[in-house]
């Protein structure tokens, strides 16, 4: 049977009722109907195990909302948890707190210890005394469709440690009034698909994530860390804001941009551009196309060449080897180089290799790096130059040509279940054919050599034996370069 508190008639009133007291909630039922008020002044609210609040009305706090393990609070469409003390006011909890709409009126902060989600409508009075939210550790929760009403400069939410904000954005402006120290606001628009994203700012750049030095020039003194709940799918365009006072020494405004961490190194900005002014001392720049999430950074162009590249060839040594050769005048804070090919055909860079730098030089430095590369098309080759800092530069690209072999064959059919034919032409006179063929883990199923001639077809029947499955076949006619191809057995 439920139990109601005798003042749960009084509440049902459109009236006010006020106490000097702490409202203390022990398994009872707690009603506050619509167009009501409960106001506590110097009180808090306690709801322990048990309790329940049902509030259509408005509930007035001085003090702290506390709720147990066991206790609930629900709240109509039009009702408000409302904090308006004097000082700084906690929601405190040993689970989620769930609250239709949250106010803070109290020209201080409303601490979060606990996570809290908001259905509705978080406001935070700036036209009023006002207030921010603290969110320490814990997460704010916007539910789908949820807002935030009269955030400015003075009252927003504050990511003073790993709490985010979390709210949904698809297409259409959706800002996230966030900052540590100040007001630093992200603004994501999704083009893609609709998803959660969790933002929160930091008061220092890194020079890599998670470790890393701390950024001292060049930068806005700020990080904002974004992700999404559901990795893929999206299409941001991101704006992120910041204030004159946060730029660090040397930062140039009139050539920045958004860099982002992605895992080994920052992706500088595709764009260097003024930064827009939005009032005063405020300012913002914008990057679109993002489809991936961590740290993000506001830089200026004017980095310190961590390279002063003199040369860069890539050359085919024989049918196997490309030798890459290349020569800096002035290294500075130089991790070394990755070595990166791409194949004709291929749609990527590959990396290869790595060669060490020499940290600071002023003198030239030669390198080398030989590529086991036996491919008859195109080969394409870069340099990506990695600091210290984990800051990259790319060179420019290098094309090689690979060596044909003089004998021409061909296969056929492929697939097959149990024949292969191979057919040989352009040669000069009766030559010698290795022919090998592996399986899947490189294990060697057939070899024998067999001697041909111009025009001739050699006539494998040994598949018809094997299972289904991919198989490598290599035929090397004399000392060429062998022919490698990839043999389906249906």
């Amino acid at each position: 049977m439920n139990r109601y508190i005798k003042i749960s008639l009084l509440l049902l009133l459109p009236s006010l009722l006020a106490a000097q007291v702490h409202f203390v909630n022990n398994n009872a039922t707690v009603k506050v109907g619509s167009g009501a008020n409960i106001k506590l002044d110097n009180g808090s609210v306690n709801n322990n195990s048990g309790g329940q609040i049902n509030n259509d009305g408005n509930i007035y706090l001085d003090l702290d909302f506390v709720q147990n393990t066991g206790a609930t609070y629900t709240g109509g469409a039009t009702s408000w948890l409302w904090f308006e003390g004097a000082g700084n006011q906690g929601i405190i909890s040993d689970a989620v707190v769930n609250i239709t709409q949250l106010r803070v009126d109290n020209g201080n902060r409303v601490i979060l210890a606990s996570p809290v989600t908001v259905s509705q409508t978080v406001d935070l009075m700036s036209i009023s005394t006002g207030g921010s939210i603290e969110l320490g550790a814990n997460n704010l929760v916007l539910s789908p469709g949820a807002v935030i009403n009269n955030y400015d400069a003075s009252n927003y939410i504050i990511t003073n440690s790993v709490g985010v904000l979390q709210r949904e954005v698809s297409a259409g402006n959706v800002v996230f009034p966030v900052g540590n120290s100040i007001y630093n606001p992200a603004t994501l628009n999704n083009a893609g698909t609709l998803d959660n994203f969790m933002v929160r700012v930091e008061d220092q750049v890194q020079t890599g994530y998670p470790v890393g030095g701390i950024e001292t020039d060049g930068v806005v003194g700020k990080v904002w860390m974004i992700d999404e709940q559901v990795a893929g799918g999206s299409d941001v365009t991101m704006t992120l804001q910041w204030d004159t006072g946060d730029e660090l020494p040397n930062f140039d405004r009139s050539v920045s941009g958004i860099s982002h961490w992605v895992g080994a190194s920052w992706d500088r900005s595709p764009t260097w551009i003024p930064a827009t002014n939005v009032g005063g001392t405020s300012w913002t720049q914008t990057r679109n196309g993002i489809n991936s999430f961590s740290p993000f950074a506001v830089e200026d162009l004017q980095q310190d060449l961590p390279v002063e590249l003199i040369s860069f060839d890539a050359k085919r040594k024989d049918v196997d080897e490309v030798v890459l050769t290349w020569s800096t005048a002035t290294e500075i804070n130089n991790q070394g180089f990755w070595v990166q090919r791409m194949l004709e055909g291929e749609l990527e860079f590959e990396t290869i290799g790595w060669v060490d730098g020499m940290g600071n030089s002023t003198i030239t430095n030669n390198y080398q790096y030989i590529d086991n590369n036996a491919f008859d098309g195109v080969s394409y080759y870069r340099l990506q130059q990695v600091d210290f800092d984990g800051y990259t530069e790319y060179t420019e690209t290098r094309a090689v040509f690979g060596v044909k072999a003089v004998t021409d064959i061909a296969i056929y059919p492929n697939p097959t279940n149990a024949i292969l034919n191979i057919r040989f032409s352009n040669l000069e006179k009766e030559q010698t054919a290795n022919v090998q063929i592996l399986d899947a883990r490189g294990r060697l199923v057939y070899s024998q050599l067999h001697s041909i001639s111009n025009q001739e077809i050699l006539t494998l029947d040994v598949f018809e034996k094997y299972p289904s499955a991919l198989y490598m076949l290599s035929v090397q006619v004399d000392n060429n370069k062998p022919f490698i191809k990839k043999i389906v057995k249906e």
